[in-house]
């Protein structure tokens, strides 16, 4: 993200609620793969909030995530808000459950994020075999994940073969990183002789970056090599 402004949060939100309404109201399902930490529940959220009025269902390691939630509302900045929606949504049991959702016009709401595993394969695969369908990819999607191919590409790999997805794909922006504006507003504001690290992103991002920070502050920046030991005195 020190290389993009992301999609205004509003935005993101109101596309994705318009994205949804239009598969639905074809008859088509809509997946969206989600992180089982905070993304599932935040889209859930966000859809009950804009009151979307068709069926949600969440399912996978999320549903976990959930019950931990629940079960401490202290850490939660809304946990009435919070309880109140989480529970109104369906939460998926099974296989018999799994199968007869992918046939149902709705949204459903499972890991893995960027289609690396869980009971997203599953429904990836049936709900691209669709052209009513929708996938709404609402997290960033990592080199060489099936999430990136399907992304950059619109393909699906199952059964040993990779196949174009019928169902439409979106993606819409929904990380909580800081955008380029926010970095650099964070590295203006750094004093004396600092040292930074820039980590966490594709490579060249990251080395770009540090070069940007060198030449506008002056700053020793450095894009580190994975076991890279660096000297902080």
């Amino acid at each position: 993200y020190s290389q993009t402004e992301q999609t205004p949060r509003e935005d993101s939100e109101k596309n994705l609620v318009e994205f949804a309404y239009d598969v639905v109201e074809r008859g088509g399902t809509l997946f969206i793969p989600a992180f089982s930490v905070e993304r599932a529940q935040e889209i859930a959220c966000v859809l009950k909030t804009c009151n979307f009025k068709y069926k949600i269902a969440m399912d996978g390691m999320a549903l976990k995530a959930n019950e931990i939630m629940l079960n401490n509302p202290s850490f939660l900045r809304d946990p009435k808000e919070f309880k109140k929606i989480i529970t109104e949504i369906e939460w998926v049991q099974g296989w018999r459950r799994r199968k007869q959702l992918v046939k149902e016009p709705g949204i459903i709401i499972s890991p893995a994020g960027m289609l690396v595993g869980g009971t997203a394969i599953f429904y990836l695969q049936e709900i691209a075999k669709n052209p009513n369908n929708g996938i709404a990819l609402v997290s960033y999607q990592g080199k060489g994940t099936p999430g990136r191919l399907l992304l950059e590409k619109g393909l699906v790999s199952y059964n040993g073969k990779t196949r174009k997805s019928l169902a439409d794909v979106n993606h819409f922006e929904f990380s909580g990183h800081s955008s380029r504006t926010e970095l650099f507003e964070i590295i203006k504001k750094m004093k004396g002789n600092t040292k930074v690290l820039t980590v966490h992103g594709d490579d060249m991002s990251c080395i770009k970056f540090a070069d940007e920070i060198k030449e506008k502050y002056g700053f020793d920046a450095i894009a580190p090599d994975n076991g890279q030991i660096i000297d902080v005195n």
